[in-house]
């Protein structure tokens, strides 16, 4: 991302925000003005600052940064209780070390509050069994919460025969025991899966508090909103966007042939693969 592009962010959206998130489907460690972008982030005034990340580039001068600059809430991709399981998921991803670095953060934060530590989990068949385990890995090493997301089948990965039903047995009764060990170690789990609740005309929980906004400024309305189809840019002014005639059409339920909405993973289950990636 320019530093424009950044700064236009930063004029425009930020003062309008409630909760900023630095990263969404990718890696912010990856970005070489990071520091910067954090530091941004943090003065900002923003009420809730998030980040993700998935540990593998964590170093003793980011773990610094994050902690001088600290988002209220540092999220880690953890796929896996062994790794073996986390590894298969994360491409050969160490867990111990991410583990071991991730405990540097919460030792380095002494007694302040912030960042506050969650596990972010992508639930699927090849983790599903360890779910358990993952919300003990977080109370081992003092993370607050563990949040698992439902694999997203996105088009062009074939990982549609990976997908969770929830609502089956096995998954029951293993998100049931997550749920009942984190209650036992004081740990916050969550299921971000309640899908099949929404019945009204319009299920989009996105349209009227969030958007997504891409390294060139892009504007998506959701995270699975295919990325060749903008609404919009902030580089022509964030207002001009979201009161513009794309949203209006999105808010009034008028989908065409382009949009995500009808293959959506929060209106279809996850029973159908997501275009999302430009080709």
């Amino acid at each position: 991302m320019s530093d424009e592009v950044f700064q236009k962010i930063r004029t425009d959206v930020f003062p309008l925000s409630r909760t900023v998130g630095i990263s969404c489907g990718a890696e912010p460690l990856t970005n070489p003005q990071f520091s910067r972008h954090l530091q941004a982030l943090y003065e900002s005034g923003v009420p809730y600052r998030q980040m993700v990340t998935n540990g593998t580039l964590l170093t003793e001068e980011l773990i610094g940064i994050i902690l001088e600059f600290p988002p209220t809430s540092l999220f880690i991709s953890i796929d896996g209780a062994s790794n073996k399981t986390h590894g298969l998921i994360r491409d050969g991803a160490d867990l111990d070390k991410i583990l071991t670095m991730t405990s540097r953060i919460i030792a380095g934060r002494g007694n302040g509050l912030f960042p506050m530590i969650g596990f972010s989990t992508t639930l699927q068949k090849d983790n599903l069994n360890e779910l358990a385990d993952i919300v003990k890995l977080a109370g081992r090493i003092g993370a607050l919460s563990v949040g698992a997301v439902p694999l997203v089948p996105y088009e062009g990965l074939n990982t549609l025969d990976k997908v969770v039903d929830t609502s089956s047995h096995h998954a029951v009764y293993e998100i049931s025991r997550a749920r009942a060990i984190a209650s036992e170690l004081g740990v916050e789990f969550h299921l971000s899966s309640d899908l099949s609740d929404r019945t009204s005309s319009h299920p989009c929980p996105y349209l009227e508090d969030t958007v997504f906004i891409d390294q060139d400024g892009s504007v998506f309305p959701c995270p699975y909103w295919n990325t060749e189809y903008p609404v919009g840019n902030v580089m022509e002014g964030f207002n001009k966007v979201w009161y513009g005639t794309e949203y209006a059409r999105l808010r009034n339920g008028e989908f065409i042939s382009t949009d995500n909405c009808l293959h959506c993973p929060e209106v279809t289950l996850r029973t159908m693969e997501v275009l999302k990636a430009k080709q």
